[in-house]
């Protein structure tokens, strides 16, 4: 194990990785990312894998995903590695429950410049006509959505970060932070100690036991989703796209020669969860509402991973006031995949100027959060719709900071 480093970045999932190599694009190389098993072995392996501009709840999500969603798009050029994107778009599904949330979240993808189609029942019945759409009230399509591989993004930013000097150490675990009058010293372990004067947390649902470390209680809540693959399914073509019934939070799209579909976002305090059949009958019960047909599908593998929620729906960056040189980069809840440039590229910049010339960071600290108390957390739905259609269970006792003023490169468009 390296004795000492510039950066030390706990984690290497999709967070970790983007951060590692943007660091070292910014000339930050003595970086070392410990990682307790395998890069990507964490909630980035157990994605859907989807690349979306619709899968934002409000604008600052919709431009993150915006930003590195062009990012995507240059990331072969960029970085040598193909990320294996299939365009199939994405289409959203509203019963009477959730129509007024996704009007609106298309309104605003419009006024960003996503290109966002409303459709009818009819017209959705008419292009997939396997689905059931007689609760459907309004469907929205977005034309470039589709699917991504998350591992060769992953080893595809570590790669470069590594050719760079960046140092990987795999099945290493991390087990404490040393801070000493109220700064960060180094990270304690199970190879050696670290000297650093600045540590990033990309632990992912690991995030709250690292912030302990420090002192620091992470405004994070775990959820879990479950995911299932079935066997071959030709009934529904391949080139279906993402289909998401937005109200009961569930959805599907083609995978090789069967469906994968995923539901659930349940509170945990587990961070490592075997697949559980109780999951497979509600998912069963619930596909089947939708689409029918899909009561003859076999059930191949399934697996449930854990997402770091915040109560508002947006990461949680840079600094903790209380402790110098330690760097938040986590609660990017199942957008991880979908936002990881900009999540690498915010962060990497606030470590190598103290601030971010891409956008203004100061909706995405931890301190919006001071003060604040949660009335009630039972059942973590999408946490950002709360008050858009019931169930409401989850209830922010305050209002996400308005700033008013934006700075930063990701306004350009404007």
């Amino acid at each position: 194990m390296q004795a000492t480093a510039d950066v030390v970045i706990i984690g290497a999932g999709v967070i970790g990785c983007s951060t590692a190599y943007h660091l070292a694009r910014l000339g930050i190389t003595d970086v070392v990312v410990v990682e307790m098993n395998q890069v990507g072995s964490g909630s980035s392996s157990k994605s859907a894998s989807m690349l979306s501009l619709q899968f934002c709840s409000g604008e600052l999500s919709a431009r993150l995903a915006k930003y590195s969603y062009e990012k995507y798009m240059q990331f072969e050029e960029e970085l040598g590695v193909p990320i294996d994107f299939k365009k199939t778009g994405w289409l959203s599904l509203a019963t009477q429950e959730s129509a007024a949330y996704l009007r609106e979240n298309a309104e605003l993808s419009r006024s960003l410049g996503i290109e966002t189609d409303e459709l009818t029942p009819e017209e959705i019945k008419r292009l997939y006509p396997a689905l059931n759409t007689e609760d459907i009230v309004l469907g929205t399509w977005g034309p470039d959505d589709g699917s991504i591989d998350p591992h060769m993004i992953m080893w595809g930013y570590m790669g470069q970060a590594r050719k760079m000097g960046v140092r990987l150490y795999q099945g290493v675990r991390a087990s404490g932070i040393r801070v000493r009058k109220g700064r960060v010293e180094g990270v304690v372990t199970a190879d050696g100690f670290v000297a650093t004067r600045t540590v990033v947390n990309a632990a992912g649902p690991w995030a709250i036991e690292v912030g302990e470390w420090v002192g620091v209680e992470i405004p994070i809540v775990n959820s879990a989703r479950s995911i299932v693959v079935t066997g071959p399914f030709p009934e529904i073509p391949p080139t279906w796209p993402f289909i998401e019934d937005v109200t009961v939070e569930w959805y599907f799209r083609p995978e090789g020669p069967g469906i994968l579909m995923g539901m659930g976002a349940l509170p945990t305090d587990e961070l490592e969860i075997p697949f559980r059949m109780q999951v497979l009958e509600e998912m069963i019960e619930t596909a089947v509402h939708r689409v029918p047909i899909l009561m003859q599908a076999s059930f191949l593998t399934g697996w449930t991973g854990v997402r770091p929620m915040t109560l508002d729906d947006l990461p949680i960056l840079g600094p903790v006031p209380s402790v110098e040189g330690f760097i938040l980069n986590c609660g990017w809840g199942g957008s991880g995949i979908i936002k990881a440039p900009i999540a690498g590229q915010l962060v990497a910049e606030y470590v190598r100027h103290g601030e971010s010339s891409t956008m203004d960071m100061r909706p995405f600290l931890v301190e919006r959060f001071e003060g604040k108390a949660v009335e009630e957390v039972r059942d973590v739905r999408v946490v950002a719709r709360q008050d858009q259609f019931p169930p409401r269970s989850v209830r922010p006792g305050w209002e996400p900071e308005q700033v008013t003023e934006q700075r930063g490169g990701i306004y350009d468009d404007e």
